[in-house]
Formats: structure tokens, sequence, C-alpha cells
């Protein structure tokens, strides 16, 4: 049985990444020094993987974050993975990520989106936009309620208002 204890330095590397998301980049050499920061907690997070360290839910969900913050189709799979076994063992939060991994990947791979998740910055208008195209049409009606996923309206304001603070 794996430990129910969870990883501890996960977590500060999964706070590390949310910290840096709290605001818009808008620079190359930002861009560029964030996805220096995801690649190392993507190979350190790899690491733990390896030796039997992500367990829990809360790892499971960490991990996961992390990966959707690679780079590559392969890594947003492995998001993927991670949020379903978190999910499927009761992780609320892992729900929405299954649903943001799965249309990342979609898109990576130049598929439309489906649930409507990504969203990228419009310098030119400084905020935010749903990331196009999207397919929506064979999405059942409670469907996104099931992945917590919020209506493109809602979460465009939730993200527009982090660009005005």
């Amino acid at each position: 049985m794996p430990p129910e204890t969870d990883n501890l330095r996960l977590l500060e590397l999964y706070q590390a990444d949310q910290k840096d998301r709290e605001k818009p980049y808008n620079s190359p050499a930002a861009v560029k020094e964030l996805k220096h920061k995801d690649a190392m907690r993507k190979t350190l997070v790899g690491e733990m993987m390896g030796r039997g360290e992500v367990n829990t839910p809360d790892d499971l969900y960490h991990a996961a974050v992390i990966f959707l913050h690679a780079s590559e189709p392969k890594d947003f799979l492995v998001s993927h993975r991670l949020a379903s076994i978190a999910a499927l063992n009761g992780h609320k939060g892992a729900r929405w990520l299954m649903a943001a991994s799965l249309d990342r990947f979609l898109m990576a791979t130049g598929v439309a989106q489906v649930y409507g998740t990504q969203f990228e910055y419009n310098e030119e208008d400084r905020k935010y936009q749903l990331r196009l195209p999207i397919d929506d049409a064979h999405i059942l009606g409670f469907e996104k309620k099931f992945f917590n996923v919020p209506a493109v309206i809602e979460r465009l304001a939730q993200l527009n208002g982090r660009t005005k603070a």
C-alpha cells in the first residue's frame, strides 16, 4: 500500500507553480523564464514518480497540474492520467483538471478543444480570450457540470479580473 501522507516537497512545487501563474506574462523573457521553471518542476516531479513518491489523491492532483504546465502533448496525457486517478480517488478539483488536460492535449495535437478550458492572453487587448477552435457539439448536457467546468463567460471574468489587480 502506498503511504497515506502527502508529499510535502511536491506540495511546495505545486504552490510555486500556482504562484508563478498569479499574473500574465507579457514579455518573451518572462515567458521563457516561466517555461524554464515549468520544465524544472516537471523533471523533479517525474523523478518523484519514478521513486514511488506520488501516491495520495492530493499528490496525484499536484503532479497533474505540474504536467499540465509542461510543453509536450505526452506531458498533457500524463496530466490527464494523473488527474483521472486523483478524481477516481475522490479529489474534486481533479475533475476540472481531467477536462483541461484533455483540451490541452487535443489543441497541442491540432484538434479542437471540447470543454472550453483553454484560454490565451491577448497582448493587444490586454485581456484573456478563449483559444479557438472549440468543438463541443457532442458534449452531454451535464458533462461540464460534472467536470466543474465553468461557463466560458464566467472563466473569462475570473481571468480578466486578475489582470486588473
